[in-house]
C-alpha cells in the first residue's frame, strides 16, 4: 500500500510540472535564457573588441557602440581559417568589419587582434590575444562583443584570463534577427544556441584555461 501511494505521488509531482511547463513555459524558457545573459558595458572603454562567430550581428553593433562613445578604437580577433585551401575565397573578419563599416558610412578604422597560436579557436584563445595586447597598449578598461547568449561565457572566460591583470573586462550583446531571449524556443538556431550554452558554460566554469576535452583546431 505505502509503494502504491508513493506512486500515485509520484504521479501527480510529475503531471504537476508537466503542466507548470505547459501553461507557464514562455516565462520559465525566458528565465533560463537570461541565465546567459550578461551585459555591462559602459562609455569610455579604450577598445572595443569583435569577437569571432556571427560577424553579421556582432560587427554592427560593436559600430553603434563605438558612435555613442563606449571605445576609443575598434578591434577583431584574429580567428584561424576553417580551411587552409580556400580560405582566401572569403573575407577575413577584419576584410567584413571593414566592408560593413564603408556599408553604414561611418568613419571608423578597425584594428587586428593578432593571435598567440597562428589563430584562436576558442573564447579562451580569444582572451589570451586580448590580455597580451592590452600589456603592450596598457589598456584600463575593454569592451567585448558577442552575441547575447554568449555574454556571460565570454565574459567568464576573459575575467579568468585577466585576472591577475589591472584591465577591467565589460561586455555588450549583439541582438539576434532570427530570435530573442522570450522567443528562443520558436527556431532552431535559437535552441541550438542555447542548448549549446548549456552544454558550453558549466565547462568554462571548471576550467581556467581552454579545456583539452575536445580538439578545437
Amino acid at each position: 500500500m505505502r509503494v502504491f501511494r508513493k506512486s500515485i505521488w509520484a504521479l501527480v509531482i510529475f503531471l504537476f510540472l508537466l503542466g507548470s511547463l505547459y501553461f507557464f513555459h514562455k516565462p520559465l524558457l525566458t528565465l533560463y535564457a537570461r541565465t546567459f545573459v550578461f551585459q555591462n558595458a559602459k562609455p569610455g572603454a579604450n577598445a572595443i573588441i569583435c569577437l569571432s562567430g556571427s560577424r553579421q550581428t556582432r560587427t554592427p553593433e560593436c559600430l553603434r557602440l563605438w558612435n555613442q562613445g563606449y571605445g576609443a578604437e575598434l578591434f577583431v580577433t584574429e580567428e584561424k581559417p576553417k580551411n587552409e585551401e580556400f580560405h582566401d575565397l572569403e573575407l577575413s573578419h577584419l576584410q567584413f568589419a571593414r566592408e560593413v563599416t564603408k556599408r553604414m558610412r561611418m568613419m571608423a578604422s578597425w584594428e587586428l587582434l593578432p593571435s598567440l597560436s597562428g589563430g584562436a579557436t576558442s573564447t579562451f584563445d580569444e582572451a589570451e590575444d586580448a590580455l597580451a595586447y592590452a600589456k603592450r597598449a596598457k589598456w584600463k578598461r575593454i569592451i567585448l562583443v558577442t552575441d547575447e547568449f554568449h555574454t556571460r561565457r565570454a565574459h567568464l572566460a576573459f575575467k579568468k584570463v585577466f585576472q591577475a591583470s589591472d584591465v577591467e573586462v565589460q561586455v555588450a550583446g549583439a541582438p539576434n534577427e532570427v530570435f530573442a531571449i522570450d522567443d528562443w524556443w520558436k527556431s532552431d538556431r535559437g535552441i541550438l544556441a542555447f542548448f549549446g550554452e548549456t552544454i558550453k558554460f558549466p565547462i568554462y566554469w571548471f576550467w581556467d584555461h581552454e579545456p583539452k576535452l575536445v580538439k578545437n583546431d
